[in-house]
C-alpha cells in the first residue's frame, strides 16, 4: 500500500477482487461483518453495531431521522413536547454543512437502489426540503471530510465537492454491505465491508481488498 501510512489490522493480506457472481464473492458475503476504526494509524476492526437513529440538534429541538429498511422511516422535529413529521422515508443521515442542514435518504431492498441528498428549509415556522444531490444507489456508509462528502452506496463510491461528483465508481461489494469509512486523504480511502477492506485510490482507479488470513 505504497499510498498509505496506515497499518491494517493483524492477518490481512492482500486478495485479488472477486468476479461478479462468483464463489469467491459468495463467501465473502457470508463472512464476518466488522466496521472499521483507527487508532494511532493502524486500523482496527470491531462488530458492526445496530443502526441508531441519526440526530441532530435544531432551533431549540431535535431532528430525529429513522431507518427500518422495508418497513419506512421517517424525518421528524420535536421540540417543547411536540413532534411535526417532516417526510417519510429512510434517514440515513442528518447533518450540518457550510451553516446549511441535510439529510440523506435511501432504500436498497429487492429491485430497489435509490438514494438522495436532501437541502432541509426552515422558515415561517414551516419544514420543506429540496433535492439537491441524486446518488447512485442507497446509501451504506458516509464521511464528511474537508467539506467533501464520501460515500459508500449498495454498488459505488461516490466524492461529492460543491454538489458536484468529484469521483463516481462502480465498485465491486453491491453484496457487502460496505458499513465504515476512513479517509486518509482524497486518494486513500479504506472501506469496511462484509468479508474485508477495501482501498481505494481515486486519483489512479486503483481498488484493492484485504481479507483476513
Amino acid at each position: 500500500m505504497a499510498q498509505s501510512s496506515f497499518t491494517l489490522p493483524k492477518g490481512y493480506v492482500r486478495k485479488e477482487i472477486p468476479k461478479e457472481n462468483s464463489e469467491e464473492l459468495r463467501q465473502m458475503n457470508y463472512g464476518d461483518d466488522f466496521s472499521i476504526r483507527l487508532e494511532n494509524d493502524t486500523i482496527k476492526t470491531f462488530k458492526t453495531p445496530l443502526k441508531d437513529d441519526t440526530q441532530l440538534a435544531f432551533n431549540n429541538g431535535l431532528l430525529t431521522g429513522s431507518d427500518h429498511g422495508e418497513w419506512g422511516g421517517k424525518l421528524i422535529f420535536k421540540a417543547s413536547g411536540k413532534e411535526t413529521l417532516i417526510k417519510k422515508g429512510n434517514i440515513f443521515l442528518i447533518f450540518e454543512l457550510n451553516g446549511k442542514v441535510y439529510f440523506i435518504e435511501g432504500l436498497a431492498h429487492g429491485i430497489l437502489n435509490d438514494g438522495a441528498i436532501y437541502e432541509l428549509k426552515y422558515s415561517g415556522n414551516a419544514f420543506s426540503y429540496e433535492k439537491v444531490f441524486e446518488l447512485p444507489g442507497a446509501p451504506e456508509a458516509c464521511e464528511i471530510v474537508n467539506n467533501r462528502i464520501y460515500i459508500a452506496t449498495f454498488g459505488d463510491f461516490t466524492i461529492i465537492n460543491n454538489w458536484k461528483a468529484e469521483y463516481n465508481e462502480r465498485s465491486f461489494w453491491e453484496t457487502l454491505y460496505p458499513n465504515s469509512l476512513l479517509i486518509e486523504n482524497e486518494n486513500s480511502i479504506f472501506v469496511g465491508l462484509r468479508g474485508g477492506i477495501a482501498h481505494l485510490a481515486p486519483q489512479t482507479g486503483k481498488t484493492t481488498l484485504y481479507v483476513k488470513n
